[in-house]
C-alpha cells in the first residue's frame, strides 16, 4: 500500500489548526449505527472464546472484526490491536487472544488497505472502540490500544483525538506530522517500542514519534529489526494488564 508516510496537504492544514478558528476534529466519529453483525466462533479455549464479527465503518463499509471474550462473568477493560500497512485482522490475534485469556475483551481489525488519508482508518479504529465499550462485558473507563508499523500511527493520533483510550503501545510508529500533532494532545499512558536495527522506518522518524509525546511516556528499544518478537509483545501485553488492571 503506498500509503501515508505523509498525510495530503489538506488534511494537514486542517489537523494543526489552519485558519483563524479552532479546527474541527477531523477524525469526527460519525453517529450511523454500528449495526454490529455475529459471524459465527472462530475458535474456543478453556478460559476465552474468539468470535467473528464485522460492523459499519467509513462509507458504510464493512469492518471485519474479531473479538476474544474471556469466559469469566463481570465487565472487563478492553484492547484494540491495529496491524501494519496491508495486515489483517489475523497479523495481531495471538497476542489479543493472550490478553484476552488474562481476563480482557480483545479486537482485531481489518483496515481498508486502499486508504489515501489517514481519516477511514482512525475513524474506523474510533468505531471498533464504540463496539467495544457498548459491550455490557467491558468496562469502557479501561480501554487500550496497541498499534503496529502503521497501525502504530493510527494509534499515535487516535490518542489524541479520542480521549477514551487509557493505554496506548506504539510499536514501530512512524513519527509523520499528522501523528506527532495529534499525539501531542493526548492525556494516555504511553508506551513506545522500537527496533534498534528497524530496516523500514528510519531511526529518526521513531525518535520523532516519542518526542513529540507529552510528559515521560515509556520507551523500550530491541535490538530487532521491523518485527514483532516474543520479548516485545510479552512486554507490550505485561504493560497493558498493569495499566488496564486485567488481571
Amino acid at each position: 500500500m503506498r500509503l501515508l508516510v505523509c498525510c495530503s496537504a489538506a488534511l494537514l492544514l486542517i489537523a494543526c489548526g489552519g485558519g483563524s478558528h479552532r479546527a474541527a476534529n477531523p477524525f469526527a466519529d460519525p453517529s450511523t449505527p454500528l449495526a454490529v453483525r455475529s459471524e459465527g466462533l472462530y475458535a474456543t479455549a478453556p478460559t476465552a472464546d474468539v468470535h467473528t464479527v464485522s460492523f459499519r465503518g467509513v462509507g458504510n463499509s464493512r469492518v471485519p472484526a474479531f473479538i476474544v471474550v474471556p469466559h469469566a462473568a463481570g465487565r472487563h477493560p478492553a484492547v484494540l490491536f491495529l496491524h501494519g500497512s496491508g495486515g489483517t485482522r489475523l497479523d495481531l490475534i495471538g497476542p489479543a487472544a493472550k490478553l484476552a485469556l488474562g481476563g480482557a475483551v480483545t479486537m482485531t481489525i481489518t483496515e481498508p488497505a486502499d486508504a489515501q488519508t489517514y481519516s477511514p482508518l482512525v475513524v474506523d479504529a474510533r468505531r471498533a472502540l464504540d463496539v467495544l465499550a457498548a459491550r455490557p462485558d467491558v468496562d469502557s473507563s479501561r480501554l487500550g490500544v496497541v498499534g503496529f508499523s502503521l497501525g502504530g500511527q493510527i494509534a499515535a493520533i487516535l490518542a489524541g483525538a479520542d480521549p477514551r483510550p487509557k493505554a496506548v503501545g506504539i510499536i514501530a510508529g512512524r513519527g509523520t506530522d499528522v501523528a506527532r500533532y495529534w499525539i501531542r494532545r493526548t492525556h494516555a499512558h504511553l508506551f513506545f517500542q522500537a527496533g534498534t536495527e528497524d530496516d523500514v522506518v528510519p531511526h529518526a522518524q521513531l525518535l520523532a514519534l516519542m518526542r513529540a509525546a507529552p510528559g515521560r511516556p515509556r520507551i523500550r528499544w530491541y535490538a530487532i529489526r521491523h518485527e514483532l518478537t516474543a520479548p516485545l509483545l510479552r512486554d507490550q501485553l505485561a504493560w497493558q494488564d498493569s495499566q488496564l488492571r486485567v488481571g
